[in-house]
C-alpha cells in the first residue's frame, strides 16, 4: 500500500530537522538542498531515528545525549547511550525534586509568596507550652515563666538569669507558618561589663517580614521586603499573616497564630537605655536560647549572676 507520506521511508533522513545540521536534506524527496546528496547509500541504512544530530544543538540540555552524538555527559548515539541518557535525566529530575522539597534536618522552607528560597528556619528542639512568657529586660534579665506540657503532664517553669550577650534566636516557634523568631543585639559593655538591648527584632514569613525597635524608640517594619509606615494606634497585616500594631505608648506588638489555637505575641518597648522584649505564647511549641537554657537549668529557677538565695527569717511562733 502506498504510504500517505511518500517522503517517509527507509531512505528518509531526519537531518533537516537538526538545528545544528545547517543546509541538510529536506523533508520532501526530490527537493534536496544545494550540494546535498539526493539519496542515502544503497544499503538503505541511515542514522537511527534518535540520532539526527540534535545532541549538538542541545549540548546545554540534559536531553541532548538521548538523540545521538557525543555530548557533555558522555552519551553516544547507541542504545546504550540512550539508556544512559535516560538514567542521567531521571537522576537530575529526582535531585531537583529533593532540593525543592527542602531538608528537614536544616529546616529550610520555601516562601509561597514569591516562590524563592529563603533562609532556613531555626533548628533545635522545641517544647510544648500551655502558656509561657519569655522576656529580655533591663541589663538584660532573661526570664521564662509559665506552664510546660509534656509526656508527664503539665508542670510550672520559672527560670531567670542574666545574659550580657546578643541572642540571634532568643525564642522561636516553627509552628507558625513561615517561622517566628525574636532576636536581640546588645550595646557595648560599660565599665562594669553591663549591656542593654541596643535593638530587638521579630522575624517572620521566612525572614521576609521583620519588625525592629531601637533603644531610642525608632522602629522599622518590613513586609516581604517593603517598608511599612505606621502611626500610633495603627495596625497592619503583613504577608506572613502576622499583625503588627504601633501602640499609643510607642511600643510595638506583633501577633501571629498557627490556625490551630496556638498563638504567639511579642511586645517591643524602648526605655531609652535599652529595648525591653516580652513574648507571650499559648498552646504552642517554642525553641531558642531561652527555652534551651531553661531546659538545662531545670524548673526550680536560676538566680541572676549566681546570687545566693536569701534566707528568709523564720515565722514567729504564736504562743
Amino acid at each position: 500500500m502506498q504510504t500517505q507520506w511518500p517522503g517517509l521511508g527507509p531512505n528518509f533522513d531526519l537531518s533537516s530537522l537538526d538545528a545544528a545540521s545547517g543546509d541538510g536534506r529536506q523533508i520532501w524527496p526530490g527537493n534536496p538542498a544545494p550540494g546535498a546528496s539526493p539519496s542515502l547509500p544503497s544499503d538503505a541504512i541511515g542514522r537511527s531515528w534518535w540520532s539526527c544530530g540534535t545532541a549538538n544543538a542541545n549540548a546545554g540540555s540534559p536531553f541532548g545525549g538521548l538523540f545521538g552524538g557525543a555530548t557533555g555527559n558522555g552519551s553516544s548515539g547507541t542504545l546504550a547511550g540512550l539508556i544512559s541518557g535516560l538514567i542521567t535525566t531521571l537522576q537530575q529530575l529526582v535531585g531537583s525534586l529533593v532540593n525543592q522539597s527542602g531538608s528537614p534536618s536544616t529546616g529550610t522552607s520555601q516562601n509561597p509568596n514569591n516562590g524563592g528560597w529563603q533562609g532556613p528556619l531555626p533548628n533545635g528542639p522545641q517544647q510544648q507550652f500551655q502558656n509561657v512568657d519569655v522576656s529580655s529586660t533591663g541589663d538584660p534579665h532573661i526570664a521564662e515563666t509559665g506552664t510546660q506540657t509534656g509526656p508527664g503532664g503539665q508542670h510550672a517553669v520559672d527560670v531567670r538569669w542574666d545574659s550580657m550577650t546578643s541572642h540571634n534566636d532568643l525564642v522561636h516557634s516553627n509552628q507558625i507558618d513561615g517561622g517566628y523568631r525574636v532576636s536581640t543585639a546588645v550595646t557595648q559593655p560599660d565599665a562594669n561589663g553591663v549591656t542593654s538591648n541596643q535593638s530587638a527584632t521579630i522575624h517572620t514569613n521566612f525572614d521576609q517580614d521583620s519588625v525592629t525597635m531601637n533603644r531610642d524608640g525608632s522602629f522599622a517594619i518590613f513586609d516581604n521586603g517593603q517598608a511599612v509606615q505606621l502611626g500610633k494606634g495603627e495596625s497592619a497585616d503583613l504577608s506572613g499573616g502576622e499583625t503588627v500594631t504601633a501602640n499609643q505608648d510607642g511600643s510595638l506588638a506583633v501577633n501571629a497564630s498557627n490556625g490551630n489555637g496556638g498563638t504567639i505575641a511579642t511586645t517591643l518597648r524602648s526605655t531609652g537605655a535599652g529595648v525591653d522584649v516580652t513574648t507571650h505564647a499559648h498552646e504552642i511549641a517554642l525553641g531558642g536560647d531561652a527555652i534551651t537554657h531553661g531546659a538545662h537549668k531545670g524548673h526550680g529557677g536560676h538566680h541572676p549572676r549566681g546570687t545566693p538565695v536569701a534566707q528568709q527569717p523564720a515565722a514567729p511562733v504564736q504562743l
